[in-house]
């Protein structure tokens, strides 16, 4: 008996294994694209999640019924019910779903009629940049690639109601422009775990109150522990979800740490750099009950961004007149920003169909920004004599002198505000959703500004002073206490009529009013949104088999811009409560494909547009400070094309590329200026005058003049590729080219921003190596605890190309202003590393 027991002992685990059996398959979203991160559980049992190829791998019971359910955050959950014999291995491949948070059940074509771009927030984990969404946007319809920073922090402020506030107020002519747009990059938002929709016009009323995009950013809901980590030599990042309390309690936490160092050391500027950025976020939501949920948001960042300039030495020009700038410098810069909010949300679901939400959030932020830098410039003129012995020496000096730039500002918001927001479906089958909305928000403002700006051009002071008094270039000084509420409404709704099998119209109608007690103005913004599915038939071509998947679209609108704080405050410093809404009528023609080719899914979208601008607020760019002339003085258009082809050219990885074509103007009203002639009919400001005495003039109406960001072309790639025989070794290239942007001189005259930068272009590539978590791959000890386990080398800028920013504005002995390029960093190498358990 002894034997036998011992016998039986032995062969259980075989037993046991010949009762299992194993389920593998492929998650796809209902684009076709691998789905990462989705739990693949058995109802009772063993339980995993997909790769980032969307692939897994699951052991099963076998010999009886089970049910299988494919699970992520934001998405329809997928069962299946089946009984697999022992020993069996099936293939199973399943389409999980996207839906949209707020809404009671919204599928990706739901996304697809609303105009909505889905960012796949994951892809940034690889792409070679600076790790946050930025790098994202560049793939998206209607984005710009040297405005995408400015861009996003409006959109984000939409989204978070988080004011980027202070914008440094004075004409300077960018002493420390590179360094402060350096600084921009790193105030980006962070990266962590999120799903993101983007649009570039004609959105519904439920997006807010914007003329130009919106980014709509929905935390990830874990249902099982995990962890990501990363660490690069420009900081590192940590993200951690779980799910507890039987996946009633569910928690998402990032914390970022990044230091820019590295980057700064290669501008033209040389000195002692501290830019740091700290950033703390959580999301935590708990099932009360099966019909109500409480949710949580916590964010604090804070940057610190303190340099020690020592000098600067640029080279501009051509070989005709080649030009060499240099600057010493004196003191220092103490900047810092420290935001925080936290929000509280209640999420009541009485009914299959009606979903109620009730938010509560507060946000505050102080900012203080510290300098005082002397710096003593000369811009000498190079010998570009082959023969000479002082070939690229300075053998004459166009300009020498000094200026003192002075700020002592401090900044406190704190913006509170209660909103609800609710979706009920109806009809037939659920073809039916009504959406709406109402929000009050307060905002109390302490603005302290004292900055002003002194030149000296060898030995006079600019503007030249009388008597004992000494006439600063510009100085502002002023003490603003602002207190407002602002409250809006929005009601939408949504229907779908299907005609056919695969035939269908959608519509989105709704209407958004909001106003503002500081000016007293009532906004009223319809908008609509037209799409149709034609169903039309597949066509089966040689070899391949090409849905003709197609979708229209025309959207229009009525969006106003209300004005925030920085708005209404002129070059002086002054508040103009008299500003009003800026205002904007979108026309949107848009269509995408869905195709296959080589077996693997493609898209491609196209919207062309044209937006009619009036009551506009003009504004200069300063540093990428933006300076409005807090008037409603202009009226203009904006007009182009966008294309976008995304798809897997590589099997199992996504890679996209897009074009814009656009061209906006703007016409300010009393935008004029006089030429001056001479007796003889001369121009008084002609190079060989020598006659500059006025005896006449014309006045001259600027009409049409560019906008800031009127940019004509822009393309983005974003290519992966992948070694043949070793995919786990893997290329990123992220390619950008942006045609020229408008500027001018630092006089405030629009009509004079007419000329043009040189052209954007970069490449950054990365080359990675999944260390861990390969199919098929076995993991040991500690290492089975890993999913995933990657090293990336990348390279910024790999073509070590000179990027214009800015322009720095200096005058010679002859009054003549000359624009010295500020530059972007140069080539760049950083390393990294990302896990996740």
């Amino acid at each position: 008996m002894r034997r036998i027991f011992l016998f039986l002992l032995l062969l259980l685990p075989f037993l046991a294994n010949a009762q299992t059996a194993v389920l593998s398959g492929v998650v796809r979203d209902d684009e076709n694209r691998p789905f990462p991160d989705v739990s693949v559980a058995v109802l009772g049992g063993s339980a995993t999640s997909t790769g980032a190829n969307g692939s897994y791998s699951l052991t099963v019971p076998a010999g009886m019924p089970i049910t299988v359910r494919f699970a992520y955050a934001g998405s329809e959950n997928v069962e299946r019910n089946m009984e697999l014999k022992a020993g069996e291995a099936r293939t199973l491949d399943v389409i999980v779903r996207y839906t949209t948070i707020n809404t009671v059940t919204v599928t990706n074509e739901r996304l697809r009629d609303a105009g909505i771009d889905k960012l796949n927030a994951r892809t940034s984990h690889f792409q070679p940049s600076l790790g946050d969404v930025n790098s994202l946007l560049q793939g998206s319809l209607g984005v710009m690639t040297q405005r995408i920073k400015q861009r996003l922090q409006r959109a984000r402020r939409q989204l978070r109601r988080e004011p980027r506030l202070r914008e440094r107020h004075r004409s300077v002519p960018a002493v420390l422009g590179a360094q402060r747009s350096a600084r921009r990059l790193e105030l980006s938002e962070s990266g962590h775990d999120r799903a993101d929709d983007f649009s570039a016009g004609g959105w519904e009323a439920r997006y807010g109150d914007k003329m130009s995009s919106v980014l709509d950013i929905q935390y990830k809901r874990p249902r099982e522990f995990e962890t990501t980590v990363s660490a690069s030599l420009l900081g590192g990042s940590v993200t951690v979800g779980s799910a507890m309390a039987h996946q009633r309690l569910r928690q998402i936490t990032g914390f970022r740490y990044r230091t820019l160092n590295t980057v700064l050391q290669g501008l033209d500027t040389k000195g002692d750099y501290i830019p740091t950025y700290t950033d703390l976020q959580s999301y935590w939501t708990y099932d009360i009950s099966d019909k109500v949920e409480l949710g949580f948001l916590g964010l604090y960042s804070k940057n610190r961004y303190d340099v020690v300039p020592q000098d600067r030495e640029t080279e501009l020009g051509n070989f005709n007149q080649a030009l060499r700038y240099t600057v010493y410098f004196e003191g220092q810069e103490k900047t810092a920003y420290e935001t925080m909010s936290g929000a509280l949300n209640l999420n009541v679901r009485p009914n299959k169909n009606t979903l109620l939400k009730f938010t509560g959030s507060v946000f505050n932020t102080y900012e203080t920004e510290h300098l005082d830098i002397l710096g003593e410039y000369r811009l000498g003129e190079l010998d570009r004599n082959l023969g000479s012995d002082q070939f690229g020496e300075v053998v004459r000096d166009l300009g020498v002198g000094g200026y003192l730039d002075h700020a002592r500002n401090n900044l406190e918001a704190t913006v509170t505000s209660f909103g609800h927001k609710g979706s009920w479906t109806y009809g037939n089958g659920g073809n039916s959703n009504l959406q709406w909305g109402v929000e009050a928000r307060t905002e109390a403002i302490s603005d302290r500004l004292n900055e002003w700006y002194v030149v000296d051009s060898a030995g006079y002071s600019i503007p030249q002073s009388s008597g004992d008094s000494l006439n600063l270039q510009t100085s502002v000084k002023s003490n603003v206490d602002l207190n407002s509420v602002r409250s809006s409404a929005y009601v939408q709704n949504a229907w779908e009529w299907k005609r056919g099998r695969d035939r269908s119209w959608a519509l989105v109608a709704g209407v958004r009013g909001q106003n503002w007690s500081y000016n007293g103005q009532t906004v009223i913004s319809p908008r609509m949104r037209l799409a149709y599915h034609p169903g039309w038939k597949k066509l089966n071509a040689a070899g391949d088999t090409v849905p003709n998947d197609f979708s229209f679209w025309f959207a229009t609108g009525l969006y106003y811009q209300p004005p925030f704080y920085r708005e209404l405050r002129d070059f002086n410093g002054v508040l103009n409560p008299d500003v009003q809404a800026q205002k904007s009528i979108h026309f949107i023609l848009g269509m995408d494909r869905q195709f296959t080719i080589w077996d693997r899914p493609f898209k491609f979208t196209t919207e062309a547009y044209y937006k009619i601008l009036s009551d506009l607020n003009a504004y200069e760019l300063d540093n990428v400070r933006i300076r409005y002339y807090a008037n409603n003085n202009a009226k203009g258009y904006a007009a182009g094309i966008d294309m976008k082809l995304n798809g897997e050219f590589i099997k199992g990885v996504e890679s996209w590329a897009s074009l814009s074509v656009m061209q906006t103007e703007e016409n300010l009203d009393g935008d004029f200026y006089y030429h001056y002639y001479n007796a003889a009919g001369e121009r008084t400001d002609g190079i060989d005058t020598r006659d500059r005495t006025p005896a006449d003039s014309i006045r001259i109406e600027a009409g049409n003049i560019p906008r800031p960001t009127d940019q004509r072309v822009s393309f983005a790639l974003f290519f992966q590729d992948e070694m043949p025989n070793w995919p786990t070794f893997k290329v990123h290239m992220n390619l950008v080219f942006g045609s020229s942007l408008p500027y001018g001189p630092p006089n405030f005259n629009r009509y004079a921003d007419t000329l043009r930068t040189s052209l954007y272009r970069r490449v950054d590539i990365g080359f990675s190596k999944q260390l861990l978590g390969a199919p098929g791959q076995e993991k040991t000890n500690f290492m089975r605890h890993i999913k995933d386990l990657w090293i990336s080398l990348e390279v910024f800028n790999l073509i070590n190309l000179n990027n214009t920013v800015d322009y720095t504005w200096i005058q010679d002995v002859q009054g003549r202003y000359y624009g010295i390029p500020e530059f972007l960093s140069p080539r760049r190498l950083n390393l990294k590393v990302i896990a996740r358990f």
